[in-house]
């Protein structure tokens, strides 16, 4: 799946892949693969780009960070399971 927004970002500063690989101290096929979706990046890579692109890493990369659950009511056991992880 194609990172449509990751991309728009690149082009709305004029940037190659390349150019952005070199920001980042990746090399430009990681960065391609990252682009194309074949590819996910850890946490620091995915907060290093929303700061190079000004734009939040939800919005370059929604295929990691939407929920499958977001128009679905949670149960009482999800609830508090969602609970305890959170404040652990």
């Amino acid at each position: 799946m194609r990172r449509h927004r990751l991309i728009e970002a690149r082009r709305n500063n004029n940037w190659t892949q390349t150019d952005v690989a070199e920001k980042l101290n990746i090399t430009a096929g990681f960065y391609g693969m990252l682009e194309q979706g074949s590819r996910n990046p850890r946490l620091p890579l995915a907060f290093n780009l929303e700061r190079l692109f000004k734009v939040p890493a939800e919005e370059l990369f929604l295929d990691l960070f939407c929920t499958t659950k977001a128009d679905k009511e949670l149960n009482k056991d999800e609830q508090v399971t969602i609970s305890k992880a959170v404040n652990q």
